[in-house]
């Protein structure tokens, strides 16, 4: 089965980044956002359980340690992971490349794609 992505972040940040990733990529399913404004941890624990269920799954957190992180840990079961720091460079990487890679393979490699996404600039004078 293809991996699903689940984005879930503090605020509309989850919700921003799936919209822009698919309007570059087109639509595409099992690829979401929660936010986790105004819940406790145990129910958004309990909404990434119900959305995720056993199937393969990423999600993508805003941030490590954070309780989008730490409650997504909570909720995974085998054959799905975590992946914090999420940036759009990992989410276009995702979608192109989820149709041929496991969700181990998948998960290292938004890793490494959302590394190689960071640059830095300064001014030339």
């Amino acid at each position: 089965m293809i991996p699903g992505a689940l984005v879930v972040s503090h605020g509309d940040l989850g919700e921003v980044l799936v919209r822009e990733a698919t309007r570059l990529i087109g639509t595409e399913s099992r690829f979401e956002s929660l936010s986790t404004v105004g819940l406790s941890a145990a129910e958004i624990t309990d909404l990434i359980e119900q959305k995720i269920g056993k199937e393969p799954w990423i999600i993508f957190t805003d941030a490590p340690g954070t309780s989008p992180t730490v409650r997504a840990c909570a909720a995974i079961k085998k054959g799905q992971a975590v992946v914090s720091g999420v940036n759009l460079g990992m989410l276009i990487s995702f979608l192109i490349h989820r149709n041929r890679l496991s969700v181990k393979e998948l998960a290292n490699k938004m890793i490494e794609d959302g590394k190689r996404s960071l640059e830095l600039w300064w001014p030339q004078s």
